[in-house]
């Protein structure tokens, strides 16, 4: 019988949450939001470590500390204060233990204006592994090979939007998502078959248009979206 470690340990400190008001051991006021609240950040909590990630576990504690703000004596804290002093915590930390990864360069990078304010990041890739980068701005990254395999995404405050209307995938292909406070539109041929297994945190994936794929080839998405959300665009 296969054990699951993970949802199993969850319950546990449910159960601790639970008994500890009921006897006495914690003096916190309990209600149904705040253990379903406490449930899914502890979930993510723990997920967030098996990823390596310090994004996931910051943000859940900040969460749980805001739901009991009351009992621990700060009512008047403001939640968008405190989630930017955890997202700035957290990208710090991960800017001294985990340097970003080496990207390969792209064939072409051309940058185009839209009048004075506006400018939209505009790149080419022939590769066949590719590792995508979008911080604080918008970025289009047109993907053009015969043999895609693997693509990362990593994004935070941005918005980015991939087309793949012009790669190929032999068999099967992944991308690996790692998107925080961002939207992400992936445009797709309609002929792939799309298994999406993204983790999310306040947020989500929608999917536009009408497949048409009999299975093959395969496009597996993986990854983690936290306040944002992912769009497939079947073209």
């Amino acid at each position: 019988m296969k054990r699951n470690w993970f949802w199993g340990i969850i319950c546990i400190l449910g159960a601790i949450l639970i008994f500890g008001n009921l006897f006495g051991f914690l003096q916190f006021t309990f209600s149904l939001w705040k253990i379903i609240g406490t449930l899914i950040c502890l979930s993510v909590i723990i997920d967030g470590i098996k990823e390596r990630s310090f994004y996931s576990p910051l943000f859940g504690i900040a969460i749980i500390f805001y739901l009991f703000r009351e009992d621990l004596g700060f009512e008047n804290i403001s939640l968008w204060l405190l989630l930017l002093a955890t997202w700035l915590l957290a990208w710090g930390l991960t800017s001294i233990f985990h340097p970003e990864k080496s990207h390969i360069k792209v064939n072409k990078q051309i940058e185009i204006n839209f009048g004075d304010d506006d400018t939209e990041n505009v790149e080419y890739s022939t590769n066949s592994i590719i590792n995508i980068t979008s911080n604080f701005g918008e970025k289009v990254q047109y993907i053009q090979t015969n043999d895609l395999q693997y693509v990362t995404i990593d994004s935070k405050f941005s918005g980015l939007k991939l087309y793949f209307d012009q790669a190929t995938i032999q068999n099967q292909a992944t991308i690996e998502i790692d998107g925080n406070f961002t939207g992400i539109e992936l445009y797709v041929p309609k002929e792939w078959n799309v298994q999406s297994h993204v983790r999310s945190f306040f947020g989500g994936v929608d999917e536009k248009g009408q497949p048409s794929s009999s299975g093959y080839p395969t496009l597996n998405i993986t990854g983690h979206i936290h306040f944002g959300g992912i769009e497939i665009h079947y073209i």
